[in-house]
């Protein structure tokens, strides 16, 4: 009974950090496509709000249940201490990659009256924000993935180290292409 209720607890933390990651998504997306100081607040409102306290609460409940799963039931197992280290890589990026940067940013877009400058402008759409989002989708795909295969260490470091490389791609594309729009219509 008590490995079903861990089971279910690191289900729900799973889901806990698609929404947060979902949530983020769309909230960066308003936040690249904000003109105005009030709707880029918005945008950061909704994302410090949800995404700030989802986030963390979910991996603390992913990791507690899984840490007992792996204590009570499985043993460490190659693929759940790839799974545990990629939870680590996941936070490391998010703060890194997203985290710091939009501690930056969030003084400028509440002192932001009217329309937001072009510097401004440019850090809401700084290409390293949607790469941490999309290598963090991936990793969390990637896990999904380990935890229901149940690959030996070795497959599982493959399969993470290719989500990241996938995620790294996506990003680098998704900038291209912003790129290469801006420059065809300026």
């Amino acid at each position: 009974m008590a490995y079903h209720i861990a089971l279910y607890l690191h289900i729900l933390g799973a889901f806990g950090l698609i929404a947060a990651i979902t949530v983020e998504a769309i909230s960066l997306r308003g936040l690249r496509g904000a003109t105005r100081g009030d709707d880029a607040l918005m945008w950061l409102g909704i994302s410090r709000g949800i995404v700030m306290r989802l986030a963390p609460a979910s991996l603390a409940l992913i990791l507690v249940s899984g840490l007992y799963m792996m204590a009570t039931t499985w043993g460490p197992r190659g693929w759940i201490l790839v799974a545990l280290a990629s939870l680590v890589l996941l936070a490391i990026v998010g703060a890194f990659g997203t985290g710091m940067r939009m501690g930056r940013i969030g003084p400028s877009v509440g002192r932001a009256q009217g329309p937001l400058s072009d510097e401004l402008r440019s850090r809401l759409r700084d290409p390293i924000l949607l790469t941490s989002l999309l290598v963090r989708s991936a990793i969390v795909l990637a896990i999904a993935l380990l935890m229901t295969v149940k690959p030996s260490g070795v497959a599982s470091l493959v399969i993470i180290v290719l989500a990241v490389a996938i995620g790294l791609l996506a990003g680098q594309l998704a900038g291209r292409s912003r790129h290469e729009y801006a420059t065809a219509i300026g």
